[in-house]
């Protein structure tokens, strides 16, 4: 037993990753045409902003809930099936293992370097959120 997930489950969690990125980005350079306008359309041609809408609407949307739907089923598998315990570790961060495991890094440094990565993405968040107000 191992303390993360198996490679095809880290291929799994960086495909839904990627999808939600793509998800997000395609949104923020949507255009509904009749009430909702990404606040990045005005940045992007009309071309790009119809392959945007498009995505967001018409794959993205699906590709978001098959991912998760195929996540959730593999847990189900691996409690039901091969009698694993993942739901308790995924909530608290400890998982029982057979053998020791070298503990994760936690330092000041990596604290610090955390707070800097959610205080940039906060104010990119910030700063997009603005731009539809213009």
């Amino acid at each position: 037993e191992s303390a993360g997930h198996s490679p095809l489950g880290a291929l799994s969690v960086l495909a839904l990753l990627g999808v939600l990125v793509a998800q997000v980005v395609s949104g923020l350079l949507s255009d509904d045409e009749i009430a909702f306008s990404g606040p990045l359309t005005r940045f992007v041609s009309g071309e790009w902003v119809g392959r945007a809408t498009w995505f967001h609407a018409d794959v993205g949307q699906y590709l978001v809930i098959g991912l998760v739907a195929l996540h959730l089923l593999a847990i189900a598998y691996y409690t039901l099936v091969r009698s694993k315990t993942l739901v308790r570790p995924m909530l608290h961060g400890d998982k029982d293992l057979p053998t020791g495991a070298p503990a994760s890094r936690d330092d000041a440094l990596s604290r610090v370097a955390a707070a800097l990565v959610l205080a940039a993405c906060a104010a990119l968040a910030w700063w997009v959120a603005g731009l539809g107000t213009v």
